[in-house]
Parts: C-alpha cells; sequence; structure tokens
C-alpha cells in the first residue's frame, strides 16, 4: 500500500487564504447588509453548513481512498 502524496505548502496556504477571504468577505457583506437579524441568521446558518459538508466530503473520500479494494 503506497501513501499518497501530500499536497505542496504553497497549494495548502493558497487554500487557506482563499477560505480565510472568502469567510471574511461574504460575513463583511453580511454585516453590512440591511437585512432582518433573522435573515443574516439564516445566511450565517448556510455559510457554516457549507463549511461543514466541504470538510466531511474530503475526510469522506480521503478514507474511501485509503481503503483497500475489496476482492470480489
Amino acid at each position: 500500500m503506497t501513501i499518497p502524496a501530500r499536497p505542496s505548502a504553497a497549494f495548502v496556504g493558497a487554500s487557506w487564504a482563499a477560505l480565510l477571504l472568502g469567510t471574511f468577505t461574504f460575513l463583511a457583506g453580511l454585516w453590512n447588509a440591511t437585512m432582518q437579524l433573522n435573515e443574516k441568521g439564516y445566511y450565517l446558518t448556510l455559510l457554516l453548513y457549507g463549511l461543514f459538508a466541504a470538510v466531511a466530503v474530503q475526510k469522506n473520500v480521503r478514507d474511501i481512498s485509503a481503503m483497500p479494494a475489496e476482492a470480489g
């Protein structure tokens, strides 16, 4: 079984930068929006669910690729 190659430091850094910049921009837009507080909470919840889903999918793909192939 081979260990998959890790992504480069530049890719990891660019990924974190994009995540933080996008999250900050979304939250800044949400802060300045002229909506009711419950509407802002709805959009904040959607952002958090989206972040959770992205991490969950990434971990599932990683775990499935690490499983040995079934003989059959």
